[in-house]
């Protein structure tokens, strides 16, 4: 509101504000309340001037709009001529009064000078009232919990669009930090506008040109000089030239440049970024596989010590490995009946009778040869922690975006901006041969036309498009090797390329993962009208969004899974510490069998509509409703 000095509202007074950086610049007279508003500002630092016949010039310079905001600045004219002029530079808001939304705005110097582990600007949403790190191992929803919601709960908006995938809610497309001039975190209380989540809604604003080119080259190097070894490592795979054991390698770049400046001053402007992340990370780790020994079926060494006789009069030792085809019912020397078994002679299992699927497992080398001695089973005598692994963790990240901005006329303004992101990804899995891969596209165009039909009416037409596409999968899968039809696994004529689960208990899996094609693609088009009248501010809007949604999942029992955990096939009945478990593999006799037939995918067409109207009624200068 202005007034003057006896605090009256005074009619008619000029409001002009202007941006220097780009030299936008509005206009609007104030009412008989002496009210005036400009809706539809972007976030940046203002000038403004007000004129009014028999008064002094106001001039204030260094005005904060901030993103979301419905700032208030109330102005006292003093008497004069209008060659006389009061200027005042900086005024800070120290309350947000016109609403009753909780929240908190960080700006661009708060996200460029506080320490960001792989700067990731949601992280600094954990700065702010009523926001925590959620539940354990919450990944969706930029990670965090607002307002003790649920992560996924979370609703994020890039330049006005929407940037949350409508799969599990999470960020389609992460800015980076260079690229961000504010966002805020609106914990509670926000405004009709904000929907598709009942936790916060972030909202992130990217820079713009400005009238001056401006750019920047940034480059952030980690490594393994300084990290320390964990004390209980003791892979061969990470050995210095003394013999040492050290640390896994550690590797992590992350570069780019950024500028922005004008293609035509006070009219057209553009900023454009690119960054590049790179990570090599090393891991120990210690699987359980069969040695040579078991491998052709000899379990001599597993032999212990004697644990009674059989019906027929037989020493019977722990670990001694029976013939479950041979199993009969005799008469025990005590009177009824008991089950009796013959032991494989010198506990070795015959090659011919070793299963032809277990021994193509087994030759294909889907589980690899021990590299280092290891430890035995104190019951089984079976090997533990007999392989050593020392592959490394690999990712790889391009990301680049572009905005321009563009003033038609002094009322009709535009602006585009489009990012990408293309990632990929290797993952080590258990044993060579089933790593996984990982490759995804991320992208997220956001445009604006906003049309200033009188000083106190703003229409702003905004359409948006998000795509997400991710494709996890193993390597076998993706190079479309089918083991289950080179191991001659019968009962699967469907099954996908890749290895089946072959979970022996005591030693590592082994298991190719599930694959998954996710292709998500959301289009967006928003219209809101913002106007005054009197003591009424007016806010109304529409959207609609079209949602497609393909999902192509292929678990991994699709290739069937078999369980050998049940030693007891290859035991004598009475004797529990006989038999074993990898003998019953041998002989193909699982515990169980597990498999996923169908089709597992899922083709998601939707189209939602929205609308809302906000009135926020100034009833005094010190009370909005």
């Amino acid at each position: 509101v202005v007034t003057d000095p006896t605090g009256a509202s005074i009619l008619g007074v000029t409001i002009t504000l202007q941006d220097p950086a780009t030299g936008f610049t509005r206009t609007t007279t104030t009412n008989v309340a002496g009210n005036y508003n400009l809706p539809g500002l972007r976030p940046a630092t203002y000038d403004i001037e007000a004129v009014a016949q028999g008064f002094q010039k106001y001039s204030l310079k260094g005005f904060r709009v901030e993103v979301s905001q419905v700032a208030r600045l109330d102005l006292q004219l003093s008497v004069g001529a209008l060659a006389e002029q009061i200027e005042v530079r900086g005024i800070a808001q120290l309350m947000q009064t016109e609403n009753s939304s909780i929240g908190a705005v960080i700006d661009k110097q708060q996200v460029l000078d506080l320490p960001l582990n792989g700067r990731n600007f949601a992280q600094l949403a954990l700065l702010v009232p009523g926001v925590n790190t959620g539940q354990p191992g919450a990944g969706q929803g930029g990670g965090v919990s607002i307002g003790g919601t649920r992560s996924e709960q979370n609703a994020f908006q890039l330049d006005g669009v929407s940037n949350s995938d409508s799969w599990d809610n999470n960020i389609v497309y992460r800015p980076n930090v260079e690229s961000i001039q504010e966002f805020k975190i609106e914990t509670s209380n926000y405004s009709a506008e904000f929907g598709k989540g009942a936790g916060g809604q972030i909202s992130v604003v990217t820079k713009s040109g400005t009238n001056e080119l401006h750019g920047s080259l940034y480059e952030f190097h980690r490594n393994d000089a300084t990290q320390a070894r964990n004390l209980f490592q003791r892979d061969p795979n990470f050995r210095n030239s003394k013999g040492e054991f050290v640390a896994p390698p550690y590797i992590q770049n992350q570069f780019g440049a950024a500028a922005g400046g004008p293609i035509i001053k006070n009219k057209t402007l553009f900023f454009a970024d690119y960054e590049g992340f790179r990570r090599v990370q090393g891991a120990t780790g210690l699987r359980s596989v069969p040695n040579a020994a078991l491998r052709a079926g000899d379990f001599s060494s597993n032999l212990g010590r004697q644990l009674g006789t059989d019906a027929l009069g037989r020493a019977v030792f722990a670990n001694q490995v029976f013939d479950p085809t041979t199993t009969r019912t005799v008469a025990r020397p005590t009177g009824g009946t008991v089950a009796v078994r013959d032991p494989f002679a010198g506990n070795q299992i015959p090659r011919a009778r070793i299963d032809p699927v277990a021994l193509a497992i087994m030759q294909k080398g889907l589980w690899p040869d021990p590299n280092i001695p290891g430890a035995r089973d104190s019951g089984t005598g079976d090997p533990r922690q007999n392989y050593a692994d020392g592959r490394s963790q690999r990712d790889t990240n391009d990301q680049y975006s572009a905005r321009v901005d563009h003033r038609l006329t002094s009322n009709d303004t535009i602006f585009a901006r489009y990012g990408l992101m293309d990632s990929a990804n290797t993952s080590p899995g258990s044993f060579p041969g089933q790593e996984g891969q990982g490759s995804g596209r991320r992208q997220l165009l956001a445009s604006s036309y906003t049309k200033i039909i009188t000083p106190t009416i703003v229409n702003d037409l905004r359409f948006g498009y998000q795509g997400a596409y991710s494709e996890p999968a193993s390597t076998r899968f993706l190079a479309g090797t089918n083991l289950v039809k080179e191991l001659g696994i019968k009962g699967l004529p469907n099954a996908p390329a890749g290895a089946p689960i072959v979970n022996v208990s005591g030693f590592t899996a082994i298991n190719d993962g599930s694959a998954s094609v996710r292709n998500n693609k959301t289009f967006q088009l928003i219209d809101q009208l913002s106007f005054g009248k009197g003591r009424h501010f007016f806010k109304m809007g529409f959207e609609a969004r079209r949602v497609h949604l393909d999902v192509r999942n292929n678990p991994a029992r699709e290739r069937g899974e078999f369980i050998f955990g049940n030693r007891e096939w290859t035991a004598l009945e009475g004797f529990s510490g006989t038999g074993n478990i990898f003998a019953t593999f041998l002989l193909g006799l699982p515990e169980r069998k597990i498999r996923n037939p169908g089709d597992h995918t899922s083709f998601l067409r939707a189209t939602e509509y929205s609308a809302y109207f906000q009135d926020d009624f100034k009833v005094t200068p010190k009370l909005t409703i």
